[in-house]
């Protein structure tokens, strides 16, 4: 069987574990792991107990925890059916991960060997430190590290690479995790390890480790890495049934004080990376040009060769100026804001330096920052050592973007360097700031932390060189809170408001939608939710069901104004000219002045055929508003509709002397051939042909056909124009 029919045969174990369809689910299996008797021992056994469990339901026997044991047995079915996928690509499938599987399983060491090696290794570089021996900073030191090092990576690749890892490979990873003696920083690789593993192979166990590390783990680091890493799994296996050893993992991590802070933070900060790709975006097309734009105006203005005080920038009045003329005073007030409400502004900043030899090691993109560590310590010295000093401090980079700033250190000229250090102190000092006077309590629970983790995660997914190898948890945002099993912590109104309110604020209208309609379900008389799920279906183009919701709202508060308009405009936008044109004078009503208003409403008249009525309302606002211009084209237009062709030409000869498109040359030569100018009409159709090109001009002119018809406009010579029009 080749591996693209097993992989179909494992989407269709999956697809019937879903949907309960558990007898044809044993025949598919079946055919997946008949060539491995171990498996097929299995199988048997999953299909006995599932035929024990049909017996007693059939016999109309009790059983309260029935739906979570078939949870179970659709579980196991899936797990079963990914090691068979798993073992068919081993033997010549190119990709990374089966490299270092295929290098493991040619060593002769088991996993728990590695670990006594490496906690020997260790042992014998901590005693050295603590008697306060030169041999650490010695060649003999340095071969102990290295090897250390060696051996941490060997242990992340052996978990990482292996789904199918014994109870005796477990119970050496779990006696790992809890030995005192095994530096935070391998514990946390090895979290990773548990994760990265489990993100494409379904394997409980993995769930089950992190969970129980989770539940005991005394340092806050190693504990929310733990949790991270057991939601993020949760978030890419959402589709597989939760059995009884999920829920009851789960309930043993209810048991710490911290669980509901905890997963609500991990939550949350997952949900803000879906703005990291916009916000990077920002960075690279607006921010980035626009200061290479204004380096010149700024050279002029000052010698910039010279080291100067933030300070004195900022009180340079024309400096200011130019700031505030090239529009980057509010690009850079709006990033503040957003790094203020915790947003990833150092991505973009970061992403070329990704590059260096240690980041083709995937473990090293999981490694806590340390300064020991044998790649990063020979930079560190000299008048390095006060600038590595401030690196590893600063709260603002997360560990992946330390490594990268230290590993080109020795690339950067000096007042660069210098640069980037008062950069990283100011923004270390306003980060510290921020702190102090936060209210939010999330601080307790670890938001730093949880940030630093997210953003070493999301870089290694989005950065590596083989990022395509990998099953991306942050293809689609990870939104937590859909997964029943966590709905006691994360389906509460309060964090589903939170979290759509996130998403609308920044324009995920699709995500905030979801959100919004989730918390009406349970509010159905809210107006303000029924308001902004109304905005939401409208972004996204779901007018009709926006209408639905706006006149909901409108019922619980009909006066109002903001909920009228958006009526007016969403029926408007549906064509339905008349019951936009009814709202429309409802809001007119408390807002006579309001020339928007008016405008609107002489479109509508002018859609419902009444002229005249639609010239009152575009007259009213070239009075009250005579220098905007706004009301020429309509009111050249309603001209041209109701046969005034005198004043239709008074009001396109004064739009084409200013700023005329496409559209304006075209509806211009409409009425030059309602007034048989026809040469003239040739010329102004080119004009709009040269404008809008041919494929729109053709739309357009052949839209308003039957308006020149209905001027009276010879069809024959409609054509013969039209053909000459090149």
């Amino acid at each position: 069987m080749n591996k693209d029919n097993l992989a179909t045969l494992r989407a269709s174990v999956l697809a019937d574990a879903k949907a309960g369809r558990f007898c044809r689910m044993f025949d598919t299996l079946d055919n997946l792991v008949a060539a491995k008797p171990v498996w097929a021992d299995r199988c048997r056994n999953l299909r006995t107990q599932y035929d024990a469990l049909c017996s007693y339901a059939l016999d109309g026997a009790p059983d309260p925890a029935r739906s979570r044991m078939r949870a179970d047995i659709a579980a196991e079915a899936v797990e079963l059916a990914d090691n068979a996928l798993h073992a068919s690509r081993i033997a010549d499938s190119p990709q990374l991960y089966y490299s270092k599987l295929r290098y493991e399983q040619l060593q002769p060491e088991s996993l728990e060997e590695l670990m006594t090696r490496f906690r020997d290794y260790n042992s014998t570089l901590s005693l050295a430190l603590l008697s306060g021996s030169s041999d650490a900073k010695t060649a003999a030191g340095e071969s102990v590290r290295l090897l250390s090092e060696a051996l941490a990576t060997r242990i992340f690749n052996r978990i990482w690479t292996n789904p199918a890892m014994s109870r005796e490979d477990f119970d050496a990873a779990e006696a790992f995790l809890n030995d005192d003696a095994v530096p935070e920083s391998t514990k946390e690789q090895v979290v990773w390890a548990l994760m990265l593993g489990g993100t494409e192979y379904f394997q409980q166990s993995r769930l089950t480790v992190l969970g129980r590390l989770y539940s005991r783990a005394s340092r806050p680091r190693v504990r929310l890495a733990a949790l991270m890493a057991f939601l993020i799994l949760l978030w890419n296996h959402r589709t597989v049934p939760a059995g009884m050893k999920l829920t009851g993992t789960i309930d043993v991590m209810r048991g710490r004080n911290s669980w509901a802070s905890d997963v609500r933070t991990v939550a949350m900060e997952l949900v803000r990376t879906r703005d990291t790709e916009r916000i990077s975006q920002k960075l690279k097309s607006e921010l980035f040009p626009a200061m290479m734009k204004l380096r010149p105006g700024l050279e002029k203005l000052g010698d910039l060769s010279k080291e100067m005080d933030m300070a004195d920038f900022e009180a340079n009045p024309e400096w200011e100026e130019l700031l505030d003329k090239s529009g980057l005073t509010d690009k850079l007030k709006e990033l503040s804001e957003l790094q203020s409400e915790g947003a990833d502004l150092m991505m973009a900043t970061f992403s070329p330096l990704k590059n260096f030899p240690f980041f083709n090691e995937v473990s090293n993109w999981f490694l806590p920052y340390n300064a020991d560590r044998t790649e990063v310590a020979p930079m560190l010295k000299g008048n390095l050592a006060t600038v590595g000093e401030l690196i590893a401090s600063s709260p603002a980079l997360c560990d992946s973007d330390k490594y990268s700033m230290i590993l080109s250190l020795d690339r950067i000229p000096a007042m660069q360097r210098n640069m980037f250090a008062e950069q990283i102190k100011a923004h270390d000092i306003n980060a510290a700031e921020m702190r102090a006077g936060s209210t939010d309590v999330s601080d307790a629970a670890g938001v730093a932390i949880v940030r630093v983790l997210v953003q070493n995660l999301y870089r290694f997914f989005k950065l590596f060189r083989r990022k395509s190898e990998f099953t991306d948890p942050f293809a689609t945002t990870p939104d937590l809170s859909s997964l029943a099993v966590l709905g006691d912590v994360l389906g509460d109104a309060d964090n589903l408001r939170l979290v759509a309110e996130f998403y609308f604020k920044r324009g995920y209208y699709a995500e905030a939608a979801g959100h919004f309609n989730t918390l009406l379900a349970r509010e159905p008389e809210n107006s303000q939710l029924l308001q902004k799920a109304g905005y939401c279906s409208a972004a996204t183009g779901d007018l009709q069901k926006a209408v639905e919701l706006y006149s909901r709202a409108e019922y619980y508060v009909p006066d109002s104004l903001w909920t009228l308009r958006k009526l007016a405009s969403t029926y408007r936008l549906l064509g339905d000219y008349k019951k936009a044109l009814e709202y429309y004078r409802k809001v007119e009503a408390a807002r006579p002045d309001d020339l928007n208003v008016a405008y609107y409403i002489g479109h509508c008249l002018l859609e419902t055929g009444d002229y005249e009525g639609a010239l009152k309302k575009y007259f009213k606002v070239e009075y009250l508003e005579p220098s905007a211009g706004k009301s020429w084209r309509p009111i050249a237009w309603c001209s041209f509709l109701s046969g005034d062709y005198a004043r239709s030409k008074n009001y396109y000869d004064k739009i084409l002397a200013s700023s005329p498109t496409a559209s304006d040359y075209l509806n211009a030569g409409h009425l030059a051939m309602a007034e048989s100018r026809f040469r003239d009409a040739v010329e102004l159709y080119g004009s709009s042909l040269s404008s809008a090109g041919r494929e729109d001009f053709e739309r357009m002119f052949e839209a308003d056909v039957p308006a020149l018809l209905k001027a009276g406009v010879d069809p024959v010579m409609i054509e013969i124009v039209a053909d000459k029009v090149n």
